[in-house]
This record gives structure tokens, sequence and C-alpha cells, in this order.
């Protein structure tokens, strides 16, 4: 299976219970991110044209676009995958695996009209930031801020063996995750609130998949190479 992002991934998770449908999108590098919550707790995030996570009732379910092809899955089957392949790929060793880590509070910031507190992890040996969070209490991004929250925790445990015994750098991400929703984060991957909405969803943007595949189907699909561009 080809790597993927782990902050996108991640969002393949419950939300609590919204109040109001709510509507955050994000720039994330040069795409876009969307994650739409509904008044029931139902969500559909989104970058267009790569991956999509769905939740619909109690199941969720992960979209992948690789060469043009849709494949689709339980969020659970994809986690149990992502941990096995993370299993067999992460080093021995390495900064991951031994750097220990600080969380430090900074200025406050404003990011798309809503103001968050400044949050970075770092290395304890006064190194570069490894991440820098803004996090907003905003109550109607709550929603959004389940998505993210109850996510990153999945994924990062799905990553573990790259963190070997250092359970303290994913403990720290998981508590500043759990201040708020995410307004900004600068890492491994940049993401940025750009708009708000609290517009009516409508029902069809969580509409489960026709076909849903096993383990293994699901990971041949996203290991076949990819088709080279036909010439005009």
């Amino acid at each position: 299976m080809r790597r993927a992002s782990v902050l996108g991934f991640a969002l393949a998770m419950a939300p609590l219970p919204a109040a109001a449908d709510v509507t955050a999108t994000y720039s994330i590098g040069k795409a876009q991110l969307t994650v739409e919550v509904d008044d029931s707790g139902d969500y559909r995030a989104e970058v267009p044209g790569a991956f999509a996570l769905v939740r619909r009732g109690g199941d969720e379910f992960i979209m992948i676009t690789h060469d043009g092809k849709v494949s689709a899955t339980r969020s659970d089957v994809f986690f149990a995958l992502l941990k096995t392949k993370a299993a067999k790929n992460a080093p021995t060793g390495g900064p991951g695996a031994t750097t220990r880590f600080v969380t430090t509070q900074g200025k406050d910031e404003v990011v798309a009209g809503r103001k968050g507190s400044n949050w970075q992890i770092a290395p304890e040996a006064q190194g570069p930031a490894a991440l820098v969070l803004v996090v907003s209490a905003d109550p109607q991004l709550a929603p959004v801020g389940g998505v993210f929250q109850s996510g990153i925790a999945r994924a990062l445990d799905g990553f573990a063996p790259f963190f070997g015994n250092n359970m303290s750098f994913r403990d720290q991400i998981v508590a500043v995750f759990a201040k708020g929703t995410v307004l900004r984060l600068a890492g491994p991957e940049n993401i940025v609130l750009q708009n708000v909405s609290g517009n009516e969803i409508d029902a069809g943007r969580f509409a489960s998949p026709t076909e849903l595949l096993d383990s293994a189907a699901f990971d041949a699909a996203l290991s076949e190479p990819a088709q080279p561009a036909a010439r005009p």
C-alpha cells in the first residue's frame, strides 16, 4: 500500500454529535480539505481526487483514489492494515524513537477570523519545533475538532512502531489536539483553516460506498503501479 498522509487518513473516525451542521474548509499544501459534519454526527472529510472519509450512522468508510480508480473499505480494516504495514517498515531506533519532546504554549493567533491558542511540540534539546498547532475552543467548530481528535489518536497508534518506546511524543500530540479544533498546523503537512459554513449539508454527502473491499483486496488495489498518462 502506498504511504499516505497520516493527518489525512487520521480523519476516518467518528466525531462527537454535532449541535448543527458545520463545514470547515482547509488548505492542505496545494490541495483543499473539507470536513463536513451534520447534526447527527455523520461526516465526510475529503480531499477531492485523493480520498474521502465517510461516517454514516455507526459505520465508517474510507475511499482512496489511485490511478483514477476509487477503492473503498471500512475504516477499521484500513487502520488494521496501516498498523501491519508500519510494523514491517518502521526503522530500528532513529530520532522518532529516542528524542525527548516538550510542549510549550506560544502567543494566541487569529486564523480565518477565529482566535486560537498556539502550541509547539519540540525536541527537549531546543531544536526546531516538530509540530506547531493553533487550536480553537469555538463551540461551532467542536464537531470538526471531534473528527481530528479521535482520528489522530488511532492514526498515531497505527504508526506506533515508528515511535519505539517513545510514546510521550504521541501523547503530547493527542493532548494538544484535545484542547480544541485545529485552525493551523505546521509540520509534515501544513493545514490552514480557510472558512467555516453553517449551511445545511445534503444528506447525499454521507452516502455509503457501493462496494467494500477486504484488507487484501484494498491493499492490492493501492499497490498497483500507476499507468503512464496516455499520449495525445
